[in-house]
């Protein structure tokens, strides 16, 4: 059986957590005819400052909608305590240096629906174990993911959906997501051409405007490269979502024909989304406050729908 798959019995017993006898959902996993199996969801972009937000709306809708969402976070700091005791020089690695104690793991429920449906939690724990004294042929630490795979398997029986939050995410995770989705974050809108500055007191003038399929084009160039900077195998992408960081100056008729070209291209479009707030570096979810406001959650209503329909069409696992 391949493994994150879950099993008939595993199955029946998070329908009849919805109220479905566990004997009646055992048949019908039996037959075939069970729910999907839980998604394990890797978001790839290229910067991550300011996408929290964006992850944090999806998967609060989600649970708003009555499903049991898990968002596993990479551990902050491993790289501190995992690599203390590594000096930089071999006469420096042949000391040997206690490593510091690896921070726990941490739960926490950030919403919960009052009749129980839905489910919205957060955890953090290590991913990654690296061992010094075995290194690799360049001198660096053997990666061990053993502690995620472990926390994916813990989560199966659990959960309907499962958001990875690494703590770089421009990486596929072919080892436990069983699906990608990219994120392609707008800085400045491509609806015109480079303009050019002028002498005299007109100054600059403005570019020509792009069509739609041009800027389709020039979003994929400056937005998803990040996905072909390295030699990695290929990978399936399950569709694009785009945030900008300021307001697009563009209509609605405009973006469905950036849309088209980019279905043209391959990429299912799943929706666009305004920042929430300025770019920053700092990695932060939304406040709990705002996860249960239902005015924040139904901003992104629309990409969370439209994002499951993507998930449930294709097989768990396919990558």
């Amino acid at each position: 059986m391949p493994k994150n798959q879950s099993t008939a019995a595993q199955s029946a017993r998070r329908a009849s957590r919805s109220g479905e006898k566990y004997t009646e959902a055992l048949r019908r996993a039996a037959t075939g005819d069970a729910p999907h199996a839980p998604h394990v969801l890797r978001f790839l972009a290229e910067r991550s400052g300011n996408l929290h937000y964006l992850v944090g709306g999806i998967a609060a809708s989600w649970a708003h909608s009555g499903q049991r969402v898990l968002l596993l976070e990479e551990a902050e700091d491993y790289w501190r305590w995992s690599m203390s005791g590594v000096g930089r020089s071999r006469s420096r690695r042949k000391k040997a240096i206690e490593p510091a104690t690896p921070p726990e793991p941490t739960t926490s429920t950030l919403w919960a629906s009052p009749d129980g449906s839905g489910l919205l939690v957060h955890h953090i724990c290590m991913w990654e174990v690296r061992h010094p004294s075995g290194e690799s042929d360049r001198g660096l630490p053997r990666t061990d993911r053993s502690p995620l795979t472990a926390a994916v398997a813990d989560a199966l029986d659990a959960y309907e959906a499962i958001v990875l939050l690494p703590r770089y995410w421009s990486y596929p995770d072919r080892e436990n997501a069983t699906a990608h989705v990219v994120i392609g974050e707008i800085d400045i809108f491509p609806h015109t051409d480079c303009r050019t500055a002028l002498p005299g007191p007109r100054g600059e003038e403005m570019g020509v405007p792009l069509s739609p399929e041009q800027s389709a084009a020039v979003l994929r160039e400056r937005c998803l490269g990040f996905l072909f900077g390295s030699p990695h195998l290929p990978i399936h992408l399950d569709g694009v979502i785009w945030q900008s960081n300021g307001d697009l100056p563009v209509d609605e008729d405009y973006l469905a024909g950036v849309d088209r070209d980019i279905n043209r291209a391959g990429l299912r479009p799943l929706g666009w989304a305004i920042s929430e707030r300025w770019p920053s570096p700092h990695r932060e979810l939304p406040e709990p406050d705002r996860l249960k406001d239902l005015s924040f959650v139904q901003r992104y209503q629309p990409i969370a729908k439209r994002l499951r329909t993507a998930l449930d069409a294709r097989p768990a696992r396919s990558n």
